[in-house]
């Protein structure tokens, strides 16, 4: 997937979010998923990373501008940048927001090609239920690792990454 770094911004769409930080969108229903992104709190309190929900407005939103079928779920998104990352790319992607050693094993991961990566991921992805179950209501993490999710913005403004212009129109590249 070749894309324009922040195009969802001119998307009326896709409601306003602060997308400053890396955003992983997960099947907050899904064992396997919800588990990742237990894993990766655990593991790194203090990042900044963020994490959203396919079934939050927000993401679904983010889906549909990308052609992504938010219903079927077959792949979930890291947004960083303004650029989505998904399957083999994504799993990579979320490897890099980590901290030392996750971080190098995501660059190592760049070793095997996206063709092997994304059939793994596929296989992976189409037997994650089965395999590790649903959830009945979303995953919600602590009160205190609440602020690593992300949330709508209330304000019309579009909270924007450092060095971007902040009128959406301005964001040719």
């Amino acid at each position: 997937m070749i894309v324009k770094p922040y195009s969802y911004r001119t998307d009326p769409a896709v409601p306003d979010f602060d997308d400053r930080a890396p955003i992983i969108v997960f099947d907050g229903l899904c064992v396997l998923c919800s588990s990742g992104v237990q894993f990766m709190l655990a593991r790194d309190p203090e990042g900044s990373t963020r994490f959203a929900a396919i079934q939050d407005e927000v993401p679904r939103a983010l889906y549909r501008h990308y052609g992504l079928d938010a219903d079927r779920f077959d792949t979930f998104m890291v947004l960083t940048d303004g650029v989505p990352h998904v399957k083999w790319q994504g799993v990579l992607a979320a490897g890099r927001t980590m901290p030392p050693p996750w971080r190098w094993l995501a660059t190592l991961g760049r070793l095997i090609p996206d063709a092997i990566g994304d059939r793994i991921y596929d296989w992976v992805q189409r037997n994650r239920i089965g395999w590790f179950g649903s959830r009945d209501t979303c995953f919600m993490p602590t009160a205190s690792l609440r602020r690593r999710m992300l949330e709508q913005n209330t304000s019309s403004a579009r909270v924007f990454a450092p060095g971007i212009q902040t009128d959406p129109r301005q964001h040719e590249r």
